[in-house]
């Protein structure tokens, strides 16, 4: 009896402690190198330590590539790797570093985590940080109850969740029930209102409610229905991150609405944070997409130049799109991985044709910058 008891002791802790092995952090010792370009030595030095990084992950899935495989290759097969897995660092330091000639090289000890971020709390507050805690704005068209009592329990769980949120309620009295209506359908001005009042990301929530009765001889039975809504709206570019709906209904009195509004809500508001959390882990974990508008070039052919010394002095930079030039004004797209901030020291501490950046206004996903002498 003894020896069984011993046995099924022995199977629960290899089951439980295989179980915890699945999610348990693995510290590894991975090396990065990276050219020097243009001597400057501190691009190199963040692309040597994102390139160790991404092999202490490789190590950690077990994925292994050729060391033949080309650079710009071996940097798509891991984005695809990181996208898939959902690996990444928890914290990581390095154990050392030099210049060797033209490359620069690392040494860093990295404890990296497996699972989705968004899984984890401290993994959800990295997210956060990293993309330096955007405001939050929740607006909903309606001025009923029913919208009063949804915005209130998703703005609950949001806060739960470390969200920064704008209050909409003063800027919202001020507006009549037509122009919150017309907010709600045009993201571009829904996106230009969040820009005014300070938000990063804007919420458009919507919710119908009703009620019906049905009989079945002689009893009558009714039933409420609720259907909230939402739009998560990047202020800055006017794009729509994700868009999602929860229905709820249950039998019962009117007065059940209110109940079945904050049921309904704080599941949406759940999934609005899972979608929220894998747009933004995607872009940590990939590129992101920052807006640059630049005015003060003298002709196109400045523009050329321009382009092609960015790609050099800022770091993460992936690629660069044109979209709009006119009477000296250019209007970039940057891919880069890191964020805005990173983006904009950078650019202030360029020297374009013996001229300055002056950095004019900066928010999470754009920049506005003048050429000055």
């Amino acid at each position: 009896m003894m020896r069984k008891c011993i046995l099924l002791v022995t199977l629960l802790g290899l089951m439980f402690g295989g179980a915890s092995l699945l999610y348990a952090q693995n510290r590894v010792m991975a090396d990065g190198m990276a050219a020097v370009s243009n001597n400057r030595v501190d691009i190199a030095r963040d692309r040597a330590v994102d390139s160790a990084q991404r092999n202490a992950v490789e190590r950690v899935v077990g994925v292994m590539i050729s060391s033949s495989t080309e650079v710009e290759n071996f940097q798509v097969k891991m984005d695809r790797i990181l996208s898939e897995s959902k690996g990444f660092i928890n914290t990581y330091k390095i154990i050392s570093e030099r210049r060797d000639g033209d490359m620069y090289e690392v040494t860093i000890e990295a404890d990296v985590g497996m699972g989705k971020l968004k899984d984890r709390l401290a993994a959800l507050n990295l997210i956060m940080a990293r993309k330096e805690k955007p405001r939050l704005m929740l607006l909903f068209s309606g001025r009923a109850q029913k919208d009063a009592v949804a915005e209130s329990a998703m703005s609950r769980y949001f806060l739960s969740q470390g969200f920064k949120l704008v209050d909409a309620d003063t800027y919202k009295k001020s507006m009549e029930r037509e122009n919150l209506q017309r907010l709600a359908l045009n993201q571009r001005e829904a996106a230009s209102f969040g820009h005014r009042y300070g938000a990063e990301v804007l919420i458009v929530g919507d919710v119908e409610a009703s009620s019906s009765t049905s009989r079945f001889g002689e009893i009558e039975m009714s039933t409420n229905k609720v259907i909230v809504s939402t739009k998560v709206i990047n202020v800055d570019t006017g794009e729509v991150l994700a868009t999602d709906s929860e229905t709820r209904s249950c039998p019962g009195m009117r007065d059940d609405i209110k109940q079945i509004t904050v049921d309904a809500s704080d599941i949406l508001a759940k999934k609005m944070t899972d979608e929220i959390m894998e747009r933004w882990s995607s872009e940590l974990t990939n590129a992101v997409t920052v807006k640059l508008i630049v005015t003060g070039f003298d002709a196109y052919q400045d523009l050329l130049q321009f382009k092609e010394q960015i790609a050099s002095d800022v770091r993460g930079f992936r690629e660069v799109y044109q979209r709009a030039y006119a009477h000296g004004q250019a209007e970039l797209d940057l891919e880069i991985k890191g964020n805005t901030q990173g983006v904009a020291d950078d650019l202030a501490a360029m020297t374009f044709n013996q001229r300055k950046l002056r950095i004019t206004e900066i928010t999470q996903n754009r920049i506005e910058a003048k050429l000055v002498p």
